[in-house]
């Protein structure tokens, strides 16, 4: 297992149109401190698609440096043309990546033969291992528990990222899935149900803003204080609605930057969150106690 816990879903935070590396490494270093178990880099919170292949290249070994092995170093290498994953998993590999988090091919979407090929000429052609990521609100496309199960039984395949939202879903993948993979929530608000059907943990936007409050969920948890992890989830629950509250990362990116983290800027198509929104997100921020 790669991890067990909380992953972040860093942001990439940007200044005058260029990767803030200042901003990054502070973000980095606060993840680390605040006992974060992994780090994803360049994944969708971090705007992987207005990032060119110059960037990233970059991107992956400045955030390899930074994070220094402290955390699995999980890199967002999921595009809609394979060969192009292959490339840019090469990147990531060989500025030191642990692992690739890969979605199933959006926009030409694929049949799931299609999908399997996809995956499996992947999988044959990089040397770490790979976490599925099925999340069909940006794909266009579902992965199926027995289609995931069909890709877990790849050597390389060693997790997924399941951001359906489909409970029965997970609830199959999980009651089927071999004893040495693992299943991690894609959703904030739903970590204590994958949980109880034996995931492994989160990959979080929410704890960018509050990397404790979702750790808390997921130690009480593996615990076995399973009143104390739902009653903190129960808390987080309107913290991580508002990180949703339009696309993501349009509101993370507003929160760290309220938290003064970094500027709130993002790439087109992404436009910076309205001021009425931004106001709402204040407010809500500050009922947790956030001095914003």
């Amino acid at each position: 297992m790669l991890f067990r816990g909380v992953a972040t879903a860093l942001i990439t935070p940007f200044a005058d149109g260029r990767i803030d590396y200042d901003s990054l490494h502070k973000i980095i270093d606060l993840q680390i401190k605040s006992g974060i178990d992994a780090l994803v880099i360049s994944g969708t919170t971090g705007e992987s698609s207005t990032i060119c292949d110059k960037e990233k290249r970059e991107l992956f070994h400045n955030a390899s440096e930074m994070i220094d092995g402290r955390v699995p170093f999980i890199a967002g290498t999921g595009t809609n043309d394979t060969r192009h994953v292959i490339r840019l998993c090469e990147y990531a590999q060989n500025a030191g990546a642990d692992a690739f988090l890969i979605s199933n091919p959006y926009y030409n979407k694929s049949s799931d033969e299609g999908i399997i090929a996809s995956f499996t000429e992947i999988a044959d052609n990089v040397d770490k291992e790979i976490i599925m990521y099925n999340v069909p609100s940006r794909t266009g496309k579902n992965m199926t528990a027995a289609l995931m199960l069909r890709l877990l039984e790849h050597e390389k395949i060693i997790a997924v990222k399941e951001a359906s939202g489909d409970i029965s879903q997970v609830a199959k993948l999980c009651a089927e899935i071999p004893e040495n993979k693992a299943v991690y929530s894609g959703n904030d608000d739903q970590i204590i149900p994958v949980l109880s059907l034996g995931g492994c943990g989160v990959i979080s936007v929410l704890s960018n803003i509050a990397p404790k409050m979702v750790k808390d969920i997921t130690d009480h948890f593996f615990a076995g204080d399973i009143i104390s992890a739902r009653e903190c989830a129960k808390y987080s629950l309107e913290l991580a609605q508002a990180m949703f509250m339009e696309c993501n990362p349009i509101p993370v990116k507003a929160a760290m930057s309220l938290l003064g983290m970094c500027r709130n800027e993002l790439r087109l198509p992404l436009v910076p969150l309205g001021i009425s929104c931004i106001e709402l997100l204040r407010n809500i921020m500050q009922k947790y106690g956030f001095a914003v």
